[in-house]
């Protein structure tokens, strides 16, 4: 949508939808403009201060007309060539073009009140550019009511051509600009007493009524003539837009970035999960065939128990002690749920006593004992006593 607001009082605004008035209003200060995020702000400011002119230059590039323009003008304008800004928005080359003359303090002002109002305003146009036009008509000139400039007692008019030759002027200096329109074109008066006074002064001309309203709202419910833009780089406002809109595509790519570096962070995390779980296995499997002994750790003997290990995988001499023919002794012990009734240490030799299950645990145990690499055991005695069944070994280094 677009919002057409003035920069100078009265402070009128419009907002079209498409090609349709929407909304309209005034407010009191500049700040109270309703602006919406979506809008295209088209600020108005008073015709009096633009003058247009027809200028045919033999440049080959816009920037050297623009360049010649001044010179060009020098004497047509009343004011110093260095204190004004000249604007041509449709350069055509070879072409007689339209160049819109505007002082540099009013361009200034202008933007210093966009810039303090916060106004992101997109483009500067003149009142009298928004005049319609009607489809018979070569020239429009409307009374503007209201408008701002002039003296209370001077009927102030708009007036532009369709070509886009607009102007400001007081009803004195109406006969200067007819004196410029072509004899045969038709000319369209938005108020009928003065359609009336024209045509009485002029009866070789051809003056219709079309009342298209005094004010800007009534003026933009029709197609205007010209929609041009007065800013430069120069003299545009440094405020702009903050809409949503110009951050979705930066959002959306930040959001995508998250997203799959989100993914790309479960990923790995499960994928390193699955990782460790393989090589705490593995680790799992060398302990337990590095130390088989793992599962028969006695509380307090870790430590022992792991010397002895080392021993082993150094291959490195092996001190057997008591303790370690002990150890061995007690992993088939235990792996044979035998109860260890007594034990002896004499003369290098552990003489052991357990309490067997039955007699057939004789023989196998003695054998199992043989089987360890440090140690050898022979049996000594065993007998029944009470129901229960004691043998003795003697344990010494294999």
């Amino acid at each position: 949508m677009k919002l057409y607001v003035r920069l100078e009082p009265p402070f009128e605004w419009v907002r079209v939808n498409a090609k349709q008035v929407e909304a309209f209003g005034e407010v009191p200060t500049l700040t109270d403009y309703p602006v919406a995020d979506e809008d295209e702000i088209i600020g108005v400011v008073p015709g009096e201060w633009v003058t247009a002119h027809k200028v045919n230059l033999p440049t080959k590039s816009k920037r050297q007309f623009q360049a010649a323009v001044p010179f060009a003008l020098e004497e047509s304008i009343s004011e110093e060539v260095e204190d004004m800004h000249f604007v041509c928005p449709a350069w055509k080359s070879g072409e007689e073009n339209t160049v819109y003359v505007v002082a540099k303090k009013k361009m200034s002002e202008w933007q210093e009140a966009a810039n303090q109002n916060q106004l992101p305003i997109d483009r500067l146009v003149p009142d009298h550019a928004l005049l319609p036009f009607h489809d018979a008509a070569d020239c429009s000139v409307a009374v503007a009511t209201g408008s701002y400039g002039g003296e209370p007692e001077q009927q102030q008019l708009l007036a532009s051509t369709a070509a886009g030759d607009g102007v400001c002027l007081d009803s004195d200096f109406l006969e200067i600009w007819l004196a410029d329109v072509p004899m045969s074109a038709t000319i369209a008066v938005n108020e009928e007493s003065l359609a009336e006074t024209l045509i009485e002064n002029h009866p070789d001309r051809d003056f219709r009524h079309w009342p298209f309203g005094s004010k800007m709202a009534h003026w933009l419910e029709h197609t205007a003539g010209l929609n041009y833009d007065l800013f430069t780089d120069q003299f545009r406002p440094s405020v702009r837009k903050i809409s949503w809109r110009s951050f979705a595509l930066p959002a959306l790519l930040v959001g995508g970035a998250f997203v799959l570096m989100g993914g790309y962070d479960v990923y790995r995390y499960f994928a390193l999960h699955a990782e460790i779980k393989r090589i705490d296995a593995e680790q799992q499997q060398i302990v337990k065939s590095t130390f088989p002994e793992i599962d028969f750790i006695e509380p307090g003997k870790e430590r022992f128990m792991m010397e002895q290990a080392m021993a082993r995988m150094n291959g490195g001499p092996q001190k057997v002690t008591a303790q370690s023919m002990l150890a061995e002794t007690a992993a088939v012990l235990r792996a044979q749920r035998v109860t260890l009734a007594n034990v002896v240490y004499r003369e290098s030799e552990l003489i052991i006593t357990c309490q067997l299950n039955d007699f057939s645990q004789v023989d196998a145990l003695t054998t199992q004992l043989n089987a360890r690499p440090r140690i050898s055991a022979r049996l000594q005695s065993s007998a029944a006593d009470d129901g229960e069944i004691i043998a003795s070994y003697t344990i010494s280094k294999s």
